[in-house]
């Protein structure tokens, strides 16, 4: 169910508009009326393996479930599983396909590995994958603040505060969808 909504809320913001698009790759993701993402290989993202407690907030409505994320040369792999450890569902990007287990026709995996890729990767190698937005990135006071913006509107707001990726806080608002999540790293003591 938790999977469901996060997915629903997700294409909310694949469906902000309508407007046409060149060709593109078969990876890459539609955002917005005239955006989209083509996704970096997994070679070219951050090397990371983290655990974080994820809640999705959806007008008013919250959920939390355990994420857990590692990235390196070969795939992106990101896995989702209940409080309780029940396992949710587990998405692989190998820089050619991006597949989810179990199948989920309402999942979007390729706009979730698009969107960890705006929140992760480095944004002067991300930038030329992006059609049709921009992507800012300010540093004040241990925060990075990085915002997608298409054609003047605010798509994705991302704040991580944090030395590493594995213990950084994150939190994305993306407007267009009213949706916000928040990443807690998990602590050795919490597993």
């Amino acid at each position: 169910m938790k999977v469901r909504l996060l997915a629903c809320l997700l294409l909310c913001l694949a469906c902000v508009g309508c407007a046409s698009l060149p060709p593109l790759p078969p990876a890459c993701v539609k955002i917005g009326p005239a955006g989209a993402i083509c996704p970096l290989p997994p070679s070219a993202l951050p090397k990371v393996e983290a655990s974080h407690l994820v809640t999705v907030t959806h007008q008013g409505q919250s959920h939390t479930f355990l994420g857990r994320l590692g990235i390196d040369d070969k795939a992106l792999r990101l896995a989702g599983a209940s409080l309780f450890g029940t396992h949710l569902f587990t998405i692989t990007w190998d820089g050619q396909t991006v597949t989810s287990e179990p199948p989920e026709p309402n999942m979007h995996p390729k706009l979730m590995v698009a969107m960890l890729e705006v929140a992760l990767a480095d944004p002067t190698v991300l930038r030329p994958q992006l059609h049709g937005m921009t992507l800012t990135l300010e540093r004040k006071g241990g925060v990075e603040t990085r915002e997608l913006v298409e054609h003047g509107h605010l798509v994705a707001h991302i704040e991580r505060r944090g030395e590493t990726l594995a213990t950084a806080r994150l939190s994305i608002r993306i407007p267009p969808a009213d949706l916000t999540l928040q990443l807690k790293p998990l602590t050795e003591g919490t597993h």
